[in-house]
C-alpha cells in the first residue's frame, strides 16, 4: 500500500546517510531541515508524491490506477504520475535511461529560462544590451552588432564580441561540460563549505545527484525533505521545458 510505501520511506530518512566532503566518505546522520521561515520545515505529505497511492495524471474518476497505469511506472521516481501513453518506458530500465535525459533537459532548461528572462529584464531597465530579447538577439548580431558577453546588473563589462566569437566560446564550454560529464572526470572546483575538491569527489555517488560541492547548503541533509526537493526540480524542470518548446 502507499502507506507501507511512505512508512519504508520514513525508515531510511532515519538511518544514517552518506555524504561526500572533500576526498573522504564521511557518515552524516539525517537532520531535519527547518522551514525558510524558521518553522518546523520537513516534507510535507510524500504519500502525494510517491508509491502506489500517488497522485496521478488524472483524477480517481477517470482513471483505473490498476489498468490504466503501466505497471513500470510504479511510483518509485519523483515526478512520476503514471503518464506514458505511447509506452516509451516499455520496462524499468528503460524508464530509468529517459529519467536520465529527463532530469538533464530540465536542468538546462531552468538556466535557458533565466538567460532569456534576465537579459530581457536587463535591458527593459536601462542596460545597454544588443538583442536583449532571446529570439532577436541573432538578427541584432547577424546585422553587424555586437554582444556584450559579461552583463551583471550593476552595469556591463565592456567585451563587445562578433557573432562568430561568441559561436566558437558556447561551442568550446559545452563541448568541455559535456565531455567532463561523460567522462566522469573534471579540473579543480571549489565550492563554500566544501573548499577546493578534484573530480574524484564524486567517484561512487548517483550521478544524477552528486550532492557535496552541488548541495553546499545542506538542503537534501534530510532524506525525506530529498525526496521532496526531487518532485520540485523535476516538476519545476519540466515547466520550462514545455515553455521553451
Amino acid at each position: 500500500s502507499g502507506q507501507s510505501f511512505i512508512m519504508q520511506l520514513k525508515a531510511f530518512a532515519n538511518k544514517s546517510a552518506v555524504r561526500t566532503t572533500g576526498r573522504k566518505a564521511v557518515v552524516a546522520f539525517a537532520k531535519p531541515t527547518k522551514g525558510w521561515t524558521g518553522g518546523e520545515g520537513g516534507a510535507q505529505d510524500l504519500d502525494k508524491w510517491y508509491g502506489p497511492d500517488r497522485k496521478l495524471f488524472l483524477p480517481g474518476g477517470l482513471l483505473d490506477p490498476v489498468e490504466d497505469v503501466p505497471e513500470y511506472l510504479d511510483g518509485t521516481l519523483a515526478g512520476d504520475y503514471g503518464y506514458d501513453p505511447l509506452g516509451l518506458g516499455t520496462d524499468e530500465e528503460q524508464v530509468e535511461k529517459y529519467r536520465v535525459n529527463e532530469l538533464l533537459h530540465a536542468r538546462w532548461a531552468m538556466l535557458a529560462a533565466a538567460g532569456i528572462i534576465i537579459p530581457e529584464g536587463l535591458q527593459a531597465n536601462g542596460a545597454d544590451l544588443v538583442g536583449g530579447t532571446w529570439f532577436e538577439t541573432g538578427a541584432a548580431m547577424l546585422n553587424g552588432g555586437t554582444l556584450n558577453y559579461f552583463a551583471v546588473p550593476w552595469g556591463i563589462i565592456g567585451n563587445p564580441l562578433p557573432l562568430f566569437a561568441v559561436v566558437a566560446i558556447e561551442i568550446g564550454l559545452m563541448g568541455a561540460v559535456e565531455k567532463f560529464r561523460a567522462d566522469g572526470t573534471g579540473p579543480q572546483g571549489y565550492s563554500p563549505g566544501v573548499g577546493k575538491f578534484e573530480s574524484d569527489i564524486f567517484e561512487g555517488v548517483d550521478p544524477l545527484y552528486p550532492g557535496g560541492p552541488f548541495d553546499p547548503l545542506g538542503l537534501a541533509d534530510d532524506p525525506e525533505v530529498f525526496a521532496e526537493l526531487k518532485v520540485k526540480e523535476i516538476k519545476n524542470g519540466r515547466l520550462p521545458m514545455f515553455s521553451m518548446f
